[in-house]
């Protein structure tokens, strides 16, 4: 009894989540009613000097609004003293986005939210955070696939946080950069 239950609670959900419920138009033609009219992940790549940060990223939304959800992580590619094999921490990040220019071939979206830097091959203890405007274009030469660029930079952010200065304390670009490959799922 209670496994069949939890079955059909699984099957409602996933039936109610992935938006298979359908509603007939004015037309006739049946059409796609969910909560969300898009879902995309994206696999990308921060271009910094002297570091790696591969990740991945969620986006979700409805109409004009988006979340983004990005997870991280920090590696160097010089040897460091206080950082055996290269691995620094990781870094999450949660925006809320605004997607005014929307169309088959293109997408445009700016918003604010929170990068938090977890930097425990540095240090267990050591957390750093900032407050970030962001831009995010995406292009989709394909119905699913489409190339990603970001940009952002940060407004706010705490003492160990230094975008815009080099590992050697040369002066650089104030602005995080970032590619890559989105899919759309929904």
């Amino acid at each position: 009894m209670r496994l069949s239950l939890l079955r059909g609670f699984c099957l409602v959900a996933l039936v109610g989540l992935s938006g298979v419920a359908r509603a007939q138009s004015e037309e006739g033609e049946c059409q796609r009613s969910s909560v969300l009219d898009r879902v995309l992940g994206t696999g990308q790549w921060f271009w910094l000097q002297g570091k790696v940060m591969p990740g991945f990223e969620l986006a979700f939304g409805r109409g004009l609004l988006e979340a983004d959800l990005e997870l991280s992580f920090i590696g160097l590619t010089q040897g460091s003293r206080p950082v055996d094999g290269g691995l620094v921490g990781n870094q999450l990040g949660a925006y809320l986005m605004l997607t005014p220019l929307r169309d088959r071939h293109y997408d445009v979206s700016a918003g604010l939210g929170v990068d938090a830097y977890f930097l425990w091959g540095i240090h267990p203890d050591a957390r750093e955070a900032a407050l970030a405007p962001r831009i995010v274009a995406r292009f989709w030469p394909f119905r699913e696939l489409a190339l990603t660029a970001s940009a952002r930079s940060y407004l706010v952010q705490s003492d160990g946080l230094e975008l815009g200065t080099a590992r050697d304390g040369r002066e650089a670009p104030r602005v995080l950069l970032s590619t890559g490959l989105t899919w759309r799922f929904q």
